[in-house]
């Protein structure tokens, strides 16, 4: 299971998304971002941060056309154990959102609720993570979500 998911207070869904992460010592990385929610991002990228780094992180929604930019902290950072060994190091890291406010919080909320709709998402276990994800979500956000997952369960599609 992905480190810190059974403590996660937001449904966090996969995505292919570019940042670009910018550091107090006003350097540059660009990353992509592996997973999305209300409450931080899992990145993958060529170069390596350090737990503690406090960052801003600019990226695109799918569907929209303002970019998002947030600040953030590093929370954990590890080589990926499945792409070692390659010519270049892959870096993972988790990032949790500092302050994440309106209409940021919404249009991120509402695109991870919106990816519940997503066939791709629920097969192969990924099921599993989402539920796992969901009974920490904030009970509006939880009745939301459930009642997606029941009308796709009525159309057979779990």
């Amino acid at each position: 299971m992905e480190e810190g998911r059974g403590e996660r207070k937001s449904l966090r869904v996969p995505v292919n998304l570019d940042v670009r992460c910018d550091l107090a010592d006003g350097s540059s990385i660009r990353a992509k971002i592996v997973n999305l929610g209300t409450e931080g991002i899992f990145i993958k990228s060529a170069d390596p941060l350090s737990p503690g780094d406090s960052l801003t992180m600019e990226f695109l929604l799918p569907g929209t056309l303002n970019s998002i930019e947030l600040a953030g902290e590093v929370m954990y950072s590890r080589v990926h154990e499945e792409e070692q060994g390659q010519d270049e190091d892959v870096h993972v890291a988790g990032i949790q959102f500092s302050d994440l406010k309106e209409p940021y919080h919404g249009m991120i909320r509402d695109y991870t609720l919106k990816m519940l709709n997503n066939e791709e998402l629920l097969r192969d276990g990924g099921i599993l993570l989402v539920l796992d994800d969901l009974r920490n979500l904030p009970p509006e956000d939880r009745l939301k979500a459930y009642n997606i997952l029941i009308k796709k369960g009525s159309g057979h599609i779990l």
